[in-house]
């Protein structure tokens, strides 16, 4: 997938939670790359995503959640990333 780097910031759908289907900041930790089957083209990522703490759950009290081998998807479905809407 073009663009997609360790270190850029995309949107990460909360999937559970008081909060279900908000979008949260996360960072790119590493892009998915498994030899033969390059995980990278269809957008698979591992995030360090933001959350807001208790508000968003009680799985989410410690404001820091790492998700690995989250799929791209620009129908912004819950426990997907995205990227970062303009303003």
């Amino acid at each position: 997938m073009e663009g997609l780097t360790e270190g850029r910031m995309v949107h990460f759908v909360l999937p559970d939670g008081h909060n279900v289907g908000e979008h949260r900041p996360a960072i790119v930790v590493r892009v998915c790359r498994n030899g033969a089957e390059d995980l990278h083209a269809d957008g698979y990522s591992n995030l360090q995503v933001f959350t807001d703490s208790v508000d968003d759950g009680t799985q989410y009290a410690g404001g820091l959640v790492w998700r690995k081998s989250v799929p791209y998807d620009e129908a912004k479905k819950p426990g997907t990333w995205h990227w970062i809407e303009g303003a």
